[in-house]
């Protein structure tokens, strides 16, 4: 067996090398390391974490996510969590203005807490033999005789729990470790620095009555100049909630200045319909609320794959958080990438021409929703804006649905082409 060396020179010689490595055991990495079990491949999944563990998000999945987790076999597991169901959306503007979206005969959205949806996703990979190591990858292990300059990809190296070394050799290691991950910048993947757009603090709540029993809710997205905040149950009793801001950069230094809780009470002061909600029900965050930050969140990667080496999830970049597709995103690259990469690591090597299909794919699904989160972003940049779009959207027969259908990943961009539609949303009054 030729040696292999890791990213800083030193030389090992692997034994028995399993099919596939992936880091990173969120959504991604959970389902691309099930599916690839399933084509009867030998997969180990590391995360640095244990689980059940609370990552910032906005825990809302697409109803396009929910139409997949079916698809996957996985929505049984995931429906014993008892996570909320979501029929639509009511989007709140600045001014005052709101429009009210629904899904139909699109489906149903999932809201729950990442805690419970990724350990769930982690028990079903583990039920089809996947094995899971707590992990920290800190660097890659490399065969310099096989392909590109640098030679191929052939493992990671890192330090389980308890500080020690570990050294795992792979045919293929995929990078499944989100916005700031190690894979692709140990592999120069990532296209550039990440800009720090937006920040986001994530919270929960248990607040009785806020969403009545019956579950025909509707999550609510509250605007604001330069913030949004996103309310939803994440719970099927209604009264576990999450509750996410999402500012503009130039906001950090009154984060740093007033501390989390302080902050996040500011901006929902800012958005009378959310004020009113909450203090209808006595609602008001602590100073010491527990928060969980994130960002930036404007990831671009060069390319998604390499020689022995693939890209998952947010690690394959990202751009915005506001239209909530990061999990239906993250389902649809996994198996995107296990169809490509079980077929190749059945027939040989993993190269990156061979990986190449899957970058194609991943290519297609994101280029339209990425120019729609860039015309969204564009729409609300300005309150007056936001505003007028909003009431055209209140009024326009069939354009909020279809909206709503289109970023929940039920319905393909074009859907707003429609030429009824645009004579709708043309025609009604501002």
């Amino acid at each position: 067996m030729i040696p292999a060396r890791d990213a800083l020179g030193t030389s090992a010689h692997p034994e028995s090398p399993t099919d596939a490595v992936v880091v990173g055991a969120g959504p991604a990495g959970s389902v691309t390391a099930l599916l690839l079990a399933r084509h009867g491949l030998r997969v180990v999944l590391l995360d640095r974490l244990l689980f059940p563990r609370d990552k910032p998000c906005g825990e809302c999945l697409s109803a396009g996510a929910t139409a997949l987790l079916d698809h996957l076999g996985v929505l049984p597991a995931v429906e014993a969590t008892a996570p909320a169901r979501l029929h639509g959306w009511t989007v709140h503007a600045p001014g005052g203005a709101h429009f009210t979206g629904r899904f139909h005969r699109a489906g149903l959205a999932l809201a729950i807490e990442r805690r419970r949806l990724d350990a769930a996703l982690l028990d079903a990979a583990q039920a089809e033999g996947v094995r899971f190591l707590q992990t920290h990858v800190t660097g890659l292990l490399r065969d310099t005789h096989g392909g590109g300059p640098h030679g191929r990809v052939a493992g990671i190296a890192g330090r389980d729990a308890h500080g020690q070394p570990v050294r795992l050799h792979a045919r293929l290691v995929i990078g499944a470790d989100g916005l700031r991950s190690v894979v692709a910048r140990r592999m120069g993947l990532v296209r550039r620095r990440p800009r720090l757009r937006k920040v986001s603090l994530t919270t929960h709540m248990d607040v009785p009555g806020l969403f009545p029993p019956g579950g025909a809710w509707l999550g609510e997205m509250h605007l604001a100049d330069d913030a949004c905040v996103g309310l939803a149950p994440v719970h099927r009793s209604g009264r576990r909630v999450n509750l996410t801001l999402v500012v503009n950069k130039r906001h950090a230094p009154d984060l740093r200045a007033a501390g989390p809780a302080a902050f996040m009470w500011s901006w929902i002061r800012r958005m009378p319909a959310l004020r009113e909600r909450l203090a209808a029900h006595a609602v008001e965050l602590q100073l010491d609320a527990p928060l969980l930050a994130s960002g930036p969140f404007d990831v671009p990667t060069r390319a998604v794959v390499d020689h022995g080496v693939a890209l998952v999830g947010d690690a394959a970049g990202y751009y915005d958080p506001f239209t909530g597709q990061g999990i239906y995103r993250a389902l649809a690259t996994a198996e995107m990438l296990a169809d490509v990469a079980g077929a190749v690591l059945r027939r040989g090597d993993p190269t990156a021409q061979r990986l190449a299909p899957y970058a194609r794919r991943l290519h297609r699904l994101v280029a339209g929703g990425r120019r729609l989160q860039h015309a969204i972003d564009w729409a609300l940049r300005r309150p007056r804006r936001a505003d007028r779009i909003i009431r055209r959207l209140a009024r326009s027969a069939g354009v909020a649905d279809t909206l709503v259908a289109v970023t929940g990943d039920a319905r393909p961009v074009t859907a707003l082409l429609a030429p009824r539609l645009l004579v709708n949303f043309l025609m009604a009054r501002p």
